[in-house]
């Protein structure tokens, strides 16, 4: 698996924890999966600028 599959894995892995974090109301939760979510994104973008660079 390569780094851009493993980005988009571990996404869809943490949209999926923040949605069911969501609908069980669990604040905690969310917040945390909302922030795993965002750094996956980040280093998402800063991969595929760094490659776009090479």
């Amino acid at each position: 698996m390569g780094q851009v599959a493993f980005y988009e894995k571990m996404i869809g892995l943490w949209s999926a924890k923040s949605r069911e974090a969501s609908e069980q109301a669990d604040l905690a939760a969310f917040e945390f999966a909302e922030g795993e979510l965002a750094n996956y994104r980040e280093m998402l973008k800063r991969h595929l600028q760094t490659k776009s660079v090479e």
